[in-house]
Parts: C-alpha cells; structure tokens; sequence
C-alpha cells in the first residue's frame, strides 16, 4: 500500500506540490468502496467557502450547521455516503482560508482530528476498515509552509 493510501500513521494529511509526479500504482486505492471529493481552494477564502465546499462535495445532511463543530461532526460521522474509504483532494489548497488566516488552524486541526478518528477506530472482520483521506494540492513554493502548518495543528 503507498504512502498516499496508508492510514494507520501519520500524517494523515498530504501535502503534495502540482509539480510533483506519483505513479499509477501509489494513486490507485486498496480495493473497497471509494468516495472521492475534490475541492477548489480557490473558492475556500472565507469560512463561508470552507463550508460550501464541504456541504456540496460531500453531500452534507441538511442539518449540517454551518460552524467549525457541525463540519468536524459530520468528517467523523460520514455515514450518509455508504463508502468503506473517503478521499477529499482539495486544489490550491494554499488558498484556503486566505482571507480568515487565523481560522486555518482550526481547519487543519479538524481534518486531522477527523482523518486520526477512522485510522484509530476498531473494525469488525465482517466489515471493512472506513478511512479517510485527505491531499492538499498546492503551489511548489507553498508546500513548507502547508505541512508546518498541519504539524502544528
């Protein structure tokens, strides 16, 4: 299983530069069933965007609250997709939260509380393990600061 694909260690976040190449091979998941959203950092400048991002590509339930609690309670819930492995790739991720920089940890803090909660949860052998993913595309040039700031969170 690639670095991208292990969960069970951290980081659970990846920070990975759009110069940067990976094989086929370490991009493809362990079989099971895959949830895939992809976010635009871009459009993440504010919590608003954060949260937008988040209700549309994950399908949040409509009781979703819209605050930093209700996100970090439905990233460890997920139970409304019925999937055994969840990836959430977010573009320019160098971008998020730009115009609230002092919420960024928080952000980064929840997701990877969230990603931490599947690695760590027991599983049954009659199902499956659930994981959660997360990869930060980003600008080359932003890759240091993105992974100090997620150590940190």
């Amino acid at each position: 299983m690639s670095e991208l694909w292990s969960s069970d260690k951290a980081p659970w976040i990846q920070v990975i530069p759009t110069d940067s190449t990976i094989s086929t091979v370490e991009a493809l998941p362990p079989s099971g069933t895959i949830y895939s959203a992809r976010m635009h950092g871009r459009a993440m400048g504010d919590t608003d965007g954060v949260f937008t991002q988040f209700y549309e590509t994950l399908r949040l339930p409509d009781y979703f609250g819209w605050n930093w609690n209700a996100l970090r309670d439905c990233l460890f819930d997920l139970g409304w997709l019925r999937a055994t492995r969840y990836l959430l790739t977010i573009d320019n991720s160098e971008c998020i939260l730009s115009e609230n920089p002092e919420e960024r940890d928080i952000f980064f803090r929840i997701l990877s509380e969230s990603a931490k909660y599947w690695a760590a949860k027991p599983w049954f052998p009659e199902r499956e393990k659930v994981t959660l993913h997360v990869v930060l595309l980003c600008d080359p040039d932003s890759r240091t600061e993105l992974t100090n700031e997620i150590s940190r969170a």
